[in-house]
């Protein structure tokens, strides 16, 4: 079963919480001078949409913000904040604007620019592709055994694993780099950041992480120039800063950069892309302890199981809820070295960071204030709302005379929570 072949295969659509929805202004004042807009793509990034938007309007990009990233691959709609400088600048401000694979409708105005707490969540439209019988039979199994009692419009209880976006840091099957970090390998975590190429890499940073693999060794045991000479030959872009670090570096000494050197090579990329790695490693850890508990709590009753590139996720169906209400209702941490493991999930946290050859208090990187991991609480369970769930029908893109069917998926979840492991607790 295959997604996202075509980008109208997977329609994102952002909900706003009733509260900010409720506080929109329909004009522009001197205490509200952010003009909010729905902001639909396809085949564009946030970023990337919202810098279009920018040069439109002729903001600043700064002064535009957003409460999360939207898939490239998809067709999208997110609210978006544009920050007027002046009363006289908002009146200015489109009703609508258009750009070729972007458009943007102003919906009101609000007070500060949008962050997390205007969004409740997202309301997907999937469409599931390469179906077999077998497995559309699976799906409907699936479904049945997640399904949740009462009249709530169809709603699916599902472990609220991270999905695979947010792994992206690892992607290499060579290591997490935090856990390098970690471990002070600052040269191994600077490495696999910027200079292990992946197969998904496109346009200059395809170029960038091929050429670092192909001359790091090469760089590193040239001497002062060795470098300065790689600097002058990548290609621009944020990442190439740490390597502007080394060159600077080699070129005020005559032993090899050691670890210390590498360490603030590492400091010199994009804050965001620090954090983010230390988080992916993070929520591998919460993945795993997540399992665990899944497991537990359908002790003694049919769990559904689908392979995973980082893990195999465990489901219990919902009937289990009955047996175990309490674990049902659990927030588990993402770890850090504040923790307190308690129980129920205390112990398997402990085991699993023994595992891994760490404890709590080793969740920090040696000679770096950050990034660093910090702890947040996250549901084990989330309920996938107004879940459906379309008959087969002949799949309009497969080879002609196959049997190949698609299927149409369309749910709610809270913010935070991946479409993704919805279909891979349908057996995708």
């Amino acid at each position: 079963m295959t997604i996202r072949r075509t980008p109208a295969d997977f329609i994102v659509d952002e909900i706003a919480a009733p509260e900010f929805e409720g506080s929109l202004r329909a004009a522009p004042s001197a205490d509200a001078l952010v003009a909010v807009y729905r902001l639909d793509k396809s085949q564009l990034t946030t970023p990337h949409a919202v810098s279009l938007l920018a040069a439109e309007l002729r903001v600043r990009q700064n002064d535009i913000s957003y409460a999360g990233l939207k898939d490239k691959h998809a067709q999208t709609s997110q609210m978006v904040g544009v920050k007027a400088r002046t009363l006289a600048d908002g009146v200015l401000l489109p009703a609508e604007i258009r750009g070729g694979k972007w458009s943007a409708r102003r919906i009101g105005w609000t007070v500060a620019p949008i962050d997390a707490s205007a969004i409740a969540g997202n309301r997907f439209c999937i469409v599931v592709r390469g179906v077999s019988r077998a497995a559309a039979a699976e799906m409907d199994r699936r479904a049945s055994l997640l399904a949740t009692a009462g009249d709530d419009g169809g709603a699916l209880l599902i472990v609220n694993y991270f999905g695979a976006q947010r792994f992206g840091s690892a992607r290499h099957g060579e290591g997490w780099i935090a856990r390098s970090l970690i471990d002070g390998k600052f040269e191994h975590a600077l490495r696999l950041a910027i200079a292990t190429p992946s197969r998904k890499d496109t346009g200059v940073t395809r170029t960038f992480t091929r050429m670092l693999a192909a001359r790091w060794s090469e760089a590193a045991g040239a001497g002062r120039d060795g470098w300065a000479a790689l600097a002058r030959d990548l290609p621009r872009c944020p990442e190439k800063k740490a390597i502007e670090r080394l060159a600077f570096m080699a070129s005020r000494r005559e032993a090899p950069i050691d670890e210390r050197g590498y360490r603030e090579a590492f400091a010199a990329l994009p804050y965001f892309l620090q954090q983010l790695y230390v988080e992916a490693y993070q929520s591998y850890l919460w993945n795993e302890l997540a399992r665990r508990m899944a497991a537990r709590i359908a002790a003694g009753q049919s769990l559904l199981k689908t392979d995973d590139e980082f893990g195999q996720m465990l489901f219990p169906p919902a009937a289990a809820r009955a047996a175990a209400p309490g674990l049902f209702d659990l927030h588990l941490p993402l770890p850090a070295p504040e923790t307190q493991p308690v129980e129920p999930w205390g112990g398997d946290l402990l085991a699993i960071l023994e595992r891994e050859g760490l404890a709590l208090d080793r969740l920090k990187i040696p000679g770096l204030r950050r990034p660093f991991f910090g702890e947040a609480m996250r549901p084990l369970f989330i309920t996938a709302a107004a879940f459906s769930l379309g008959d087969p029908e002949p799949d309009d893109l497969a080879a002609p005379r196959s049997s190949s069917m698609k299927r149409q998926v369309r749910f709610d979840l809270p913010r935070g929570a991946y479409a993704t492991v919805v279909l891979r607790a349908l057996g995708q």
